[in-house]
């Protein structure tokens, strides 16, 4: 078929995170917060900790009058209190004095270390100390976290679980944070029926609406389907009018390589929308088309499971990132490995192979799969995939590859 703009993968991914977008915010407590966006920078009102801390149970001291101490010569320091977890410092030591701590204990003014209680002996109020310790040893000075005033995190920032108790520690309950997109899907083709339906001669189930929502869903989107459309123009302009207003972005899974009737496109320009480019250099996934419409980014994705996914991943999921805020959109690697057997391509071409990871004693392995874009069953069978450049002729036995995990 004639591809009306082909573009090369780089180029496609500038384009798709081009298309201008306002991500509006939500407030999110804490609780809900994980693997939400910021969008605001927190600032920490306070010094964290608080107060300077023990990191042990032991005594806390000035580190100079420990200085010289061993099991066959001690140091010798009066005990002049105990302060216990949760309990206020309000005194000091001087030079020659000792405070017995525990864990977490806040240590009084002038301490400015900790010997841990191996390392000493009782003697009433007299304390033995056998080891040296040096400035700062085995405790947490206020602030050594973060100070007042500092920017702890960044708008754009994806909140982990760490991130989580660090809003804890200055008792930020709610936060603002960017609203997730809502994706609409349409799935066309006569020869698609429904999950529950018998599928005639010729035709099969919908698979790509369920292997799409499982995708988006596991990322914390919120997915609409809007139903089975056939090859008509007309059908597939009213599923998509149906996701006007209830989504922020349409995926239409089949359709974009018809050949004699360019249904997705059609439809696409019927309601008023603007094709930006049909087809990337990519292999699988290259008849996939790319739309702005009512405002809204729409991708015409290949009818084919294999290259319908590959496409949400490579493409789609960074442009949900980049509208819901997230200022790192690329795909990173999770391990790489070395090859089994060489992976053939084309320049000018980039490709995706599906490949098994097996780890063994030596090392890691990787053994590329060449599965089929239409068969969904070698996508359980992998573990992930390998990218070859287009200007690169493909890779060789025993070299080392990175893994992108699906």
């Amino acid at each position: 078929m004639d591809f009306l703009k082909s573009v090369t993968s780089k180029k496609a991914l500038e384009m798709i995170l081009s298309l201008p977008y306002i991500p509006k915010t939500d407030i999110a407590g804490v609780e809900d917060a994980l693997n939400r966006v910021l969008a605001e920078d927190v600032i920490s009102p306070e010094d964290i900790p608080p107060f300077s801390r023990s990191l042990v149970d032991g005594f806390a001291v000035i580190a100079k009058d420990t200085h010289g101490a061993k099991e066959t010569n001690p140091r010798f320091v009066y005990l002049k209190g105990e302060i216990k977890i949760g309990e206020n410092a309000d005194f000091a030591i001087e030079d020659g004095e000792c405070v017995r701590v525990s864990t977490g204990s806040m240590l009084p003014e002038g301490a400015d270390s900790v010997v841990m209680q191996e390392y000493t002996r009782n003697l009433l109020d007299v304390i033995e100390i056998t080891k040296v310790v040096h400035y700062g040893e085995n405790i947490c000075f206020r602030g050594d976290d973060f100070k007042k005033g500092d920017r702890i995190l960044g708008a754009g920032k994806r909140l982990n679980y760490f991130d989580l108790g660090i809003l804890s520690s200055i008792g930020k309950s709610n936060v603002l944070v960017f609203r997730k997109p809502t994706i609409g899907i349409v799935s066309t083709g006569d020869e698609i029926v429904a999950i529950d339906g018998v599928p005639g001669s010729g035709q099969i189930r919908d698979i790509n609406r369920y292997t799409l929502g499982g995708l988006f869903r596991k990322e914390g989107f919120q997915v609409i389907h809007a139903g089975i459309a056939r090859d008509d123009v007309k059908e597939i302009s009213e599923k998509i009018v149906l996701l006007k207003d209830k989504v922020d972005i349409i995926l239409i899974s089949g359709g974009s390589s018809k050949g004699e009737k360019d249904y997705i496109i059609d439809s696409i320009e019927t309601l008023g929308g603007n094709v930006l480019f049909h087809g990337i250099n990519i292999k699988p996934g290259k008849p996939t088309i790319f739309a702005s419409l009512w405002g809204k980014p729409l991708f015409g994705l290949p009818g084919h499971p294999g290259s319908c996914i590959m496409v949400a991943i490579r493409f789609v999921l960074p442009l949900l990132k980049n509208m819901e805020g997230e200022k790192d959109q690329t795909l990173k690697a999770s391990i790489s490995g070395v090859l089994t057997m060489n992976i053939p391509s084309n320049i000018g071409v980039e490709e995706c192979v599906d490949v098994v990871i097996e780890k063994k004693d030596e090392g890691i392995f990787i053994t590329p799969a060449f599965a089929k874009s239409s068969v969904i069953s070698a996508f359980t069978k992998s573990s992930g995939f390998v990218v070859i450049p287009d200007e690169k002729e493909g890779y060789e036995k025993g070299e080392e590859v990175e893994v992108y995990f699906f």
